[in-house]
């Protein structure tokens, strides 16, 4: 049986303009024009019969029909990307694309994810160097960076990726273990420290303990730490990213609502320096990433809320508080 499917520069540009969030951004990917993307997403929304992007005043936005189409023909172009790179002749001359990152969040969220960008982009040779230092663009052979912090490095241009939301992460075994009804329950005994020690403070000022309890754990690094807490080891301290694939699995949960915003993940370069199309690239598949994985997690956070809701009213316990994710 032959495959009726929407015509397929339609479904490239509507899946590229969702992507990128942008008609114009798609427009120069595709290399058409901004009116030839208009024309074919209101092509496909008539096919469809329902509206795929929500006209604003800041520009358009996903609707939910747009969010799930979107997902689906990502998944899709990623696949005939990969086929068709096995197949194709190797590029004599790869564009080469060096990134510095924070180790924990190369570890935890930026290498899980590297084959949708390696396979969307077979030309970009990717070379990620994972080290703590800050990289002196004017002297080191690198082009771009990830950064956790303020923002603010001497220069150097920076962009706000996501910001570094903190929260207090353990094992679900730890907390059947250890149950709290309050951030006031917590032992100090049994909060694993993250090397960066104002991030505690943040926290336990945040949840109002800050005379009442004092961190006297280990003193472990960024993805040690939540390795450590998932052993069952302990609390610690995570941000949304660095500990967002372990919550969405159950690996790990939230004892407490409390978040503390401290710094954030930015996305730097030398200060003046023109952007290469490979960073270009590489800059474009990061945001859309990111963006996917927040709402992913906020997805599976209104679930488990409502399953915690749920729970709470068939089995009341006292003394303790449901899990957040």
């Amino acid at each position: 049986m032959a495959r009726r499917l929407p015509p397929l520069n339609a479904l490239k540009a509507f899946e590229a303009a969702a992507r990128l969030s942008s008609f114009s951004r798609a427009a120069d990917e595709l290399n058409v024009t901004h009116a030839a993307i208009s024309r074919h997403v209101r092509a496909l929304e008539a096919e469809f019969r329902t509206p795929l992007f929500e006209r604003t005043g800041r520009g358009v936005e996903l609707t939910e029909a747009g969010q799930t189409l979107a997902l689906e023909l990502t998944k899709g172009f990623d696949l005939i990307a990969s086929a068709a790179s096995r197949f194709a002749r190797p590029s004599r001359r790869k564009r080469r694309l060096r990134v510095t990152s924070d180790p924990s969040f190369a570890a935890l969220w930026l290498v899980p994810r590297l084959g949708t960008f390696t396979a969307r982009h077979p030309g970009i040779e990717l070379i990620v160097d994972a080290s703590p230092r800050l990289v002196d663009f004017t002297k080191e052979d690198v082009d771009i960076g990830i950064r956790w912090g303020g923002g603010t490095w001497t220069g150097v241009a920076s962009k706000k990726l996501a910001d570094a939301e903190l929260t207090l992460v353990c094992s679900p075994k730890f907390l059947r273990d250890n149950p709290m009804s309050s951030p006031s329950d917590i032992d100090g005994e049994l909060l694993i420290h993250e090397t960066a020690k104002e991030c505690w403070n943040a926290w336990l000022s945040a949840a109002g303990i800050a005379n009442l309890v004092t961190p006297a754990g280990p003193t472990l690094n960024g993805d040690l730490a939540i390795a450590a807490a998932e052993a069952g080891q302990g609390l610690t301290l995570a941000d949304q990213i660095q500990a967002g694939d372990a919550l969405a699995a159950g690996r790990l949960v939230r004892p407490f609502d409390v978040v503390a915003k401290r710094f954030g993940y930015y996305l730097v370069c030398r200060l003046g320096a023109k952007s290469s199309d490979a960073a270009t690239a590489f800059e474009a598949w990061l945001e859309t990433e990111l963006k996917t994985f927040a709402a992913e997690l906020a997805t599976v956070r209104r679930i488990r809320s409502a399953k915690d809701r749920s729970n709470a009213k068939r089995n009341p316990v006292r003394g303790r508080r449901a899990p957040a994710a």
